[in-house]
């Protein structure tokens, strides 16, 4: 799953609210310089009507100028002329504003003229540490973009520097794809190099790729056989102008880099929708933390006494387009439960690439009789699955996606199943909630995960999230 960058004055939402609070706090703070806080009631309230006309004169410069433009990549000596302008611009309407309600007799001349410089050097402060933070986030690799260029020999080269022309992006490239088997020139880069459609394919289906660029192609329908593979796989697809086959899904143009390209891909986004759904992830998983403490006290005495070992399972699990994470459970099974899965595939009750079994003997208290262990007790209650709010705090897994398969489990994955790790995976998910102990079929799984992805939104998620507290509270659909 794509998620596109916002346009428009939302797009650099953030910077306009870093402003506005700068130019507020510099007006305030000459203010209290001036007056020392005593003034008329007359005088304050002219005072506040000015206050929030900044903010309004502020938010009306961002639909009229390109201040923000490019204010990522910009050095400081260009951000400083920036917010030059912009203060300056604010300044003269607010005067402007005074004159037109003949109040610039009341307002204070050397609150207005200190205005000037505090707010020049309190905004340009504060985005030269904001784009710091930014500059940073986006260099850290877990935040970037993997993305593989199919490209020719010969044209490599031109579309890594068009890709890289930027010196703060959010994606890297992992490696170089030539669909032919050709090696007619040498491309030098500390990075993979692809010869064949053989290799590409088991790169992309085993390694972390969250996007492809194809830069060129010789024949359409070729091209768009690659592309109707990519997407089978739940990778994004950016297409190099000139080279666009007919009715792709969720089709935008983009750019990348300095290239213009039609990127496609099975479901797209927003990034503020994303931080949206980030933030009730956060807030989700401090409560379920919250309630997970409490499981604690009574879940860990059980486990220890009817089975010595750790109260936490963790396990090796395979999240967002390949990668590897570690999940967290309350273990419900003897400790060295794995150990024994071969031994127990023969007894497999889901018909594909995932295990199972209703009356698995590795469950703790499974010797008492069917479903009567406390690990079918918290298994049933979905208990064990409340250490995850962990995983979904750090960042590895959402309140709501797809659930994340074992290493083992991926590495037997045809390439239509990789769609369904497109999304950030979940503690709980729309397989879940279908009545999971009737879905037999892997297939089935992958179906349902791949309509969550294409129909994704805060109403789906909604839905799941009181369907997943029905199903816990009912029992339904959980062994």
């Amino acid at each position: 799953m794509y998620t596109k960058t916002n346009k428009g004055w939302l797009k650099h939402l953030d910077f306009e609210i870093i402003d506005i609070l700068a130019l507020e706090i510099a007006y305030w703070l000459t203010y209290f310089i001036r007056h020392k806080g005593i003034v008329e009631e007359t005088y304050l309230e002219m005072y506040i009507r000015v206050s929030i006309m900044i903010v309004v004169i502020d938010v009306a410069t961002l639909f009229f100028s390109d201040n923000y433009k490019g204010i990522i990549q910009r050095l400081w000596q260009k951000e400083l002329i920036a917010v030059i302008q912009h203060v300056s611009t604010v300044n003269f309407a607010v005067l402007f504003y005074l004159y037109l309600m003949q109040e610039s007799e009341l307002m204070s001349r050397t609150v207005f003229v200190m205005l000037w410089p505090a707010g020049i050097v309190l905004s340009f402060g504060a985005r030269i540490v904001w784009k710091r933070l930014i500059r940073n986030r986006i260099r850290k690799e877990k935040n970037q973009t993997k993305l593989l260029l199919i490209s020719t020999e010969r044209h490599a080269h031109v579309a890594i520097k068009e890709i890289n022309n930027k010196a703060y992006r959010e994606y890297k490239i992992c490696g170089i794809a030539v669909p032919d088997n050709s090696k007619d020139e040498v491309i030098e880069a500390n990075i993979p190099i692809l010869y064949g459609k053989n290799t590409i394919i088991e790169y992309v289906k085993k390694d972390v790729v969250d996007a492809v660029y194809i830069d060129t192609f010789k024949d359409k329908e070729d091209l768009k056989e690659w592309i109707d593979l990519f997407l089978m796989m739940g990778v994004t697809v950016h297409i190099g102008m000139g080279f666009l086959p007919d009715n792709l899904p969720n089709r935008f143009i983009g750019v990348l880099g300095s290239a213009n390209v039609v990127t496609t891909t099975i479901n797209f986004t927003s990034s503020w929708k994303m931080s949206i759904k980030r933030v009730v992830d956060v807030i989700g998983a401090i409560v379920g933390l919250l309630i997970t403490g409490i499981a604690f006290l009574f879940v860990a005495p059980a486990i220890k006494i009817l089975s010595p070992g750790p109260v936490f399972f963790k396990q090796e699990r395979v999240g967002k387009n390949g990668r590897i994470f570690k999940m967290y459970k309350f273990r419900s099974m003897y400790v060295g439960a794995e150990k024994h899965l071969d031994e127990l595939k023969n007894e497999n009750e889901m018909q594909g690439y995932m295990f199972k079994m209703e009356d698995d003997p590795r469950i703790i208290g499974s010797e008492k009789g069917h479903g009567k262990g406390l690990g079918n007790f918290i298994r049933r209650t979905s208990i064990d699955e409340l250490p995850q709010f962990w995983n979904v705090l750090k960042g590895d897994m959402s309140l709501v996606g797809t659930r994340p398969p074992t290493k083992e489990e991926f590495e037997n994955y045809d390439i239509s199943h990789k769609v369904r790790l497109s999304m950030k995976p979940g503690i709980t998910g729309l397989w879940q909630v279908s009545g999971r102990n009737k879905v037999t079929d892997f297939e089935q799984v992958v179906k349902l995960d791949t309509e969550y992805i294409e129909n994704w939104g805060f109403y789906l998620d909604f839905y799941i999230l009181c369907k997943t507290i029905q199903v816990v509270f009912t029992g339904d659909g959980s062994k």
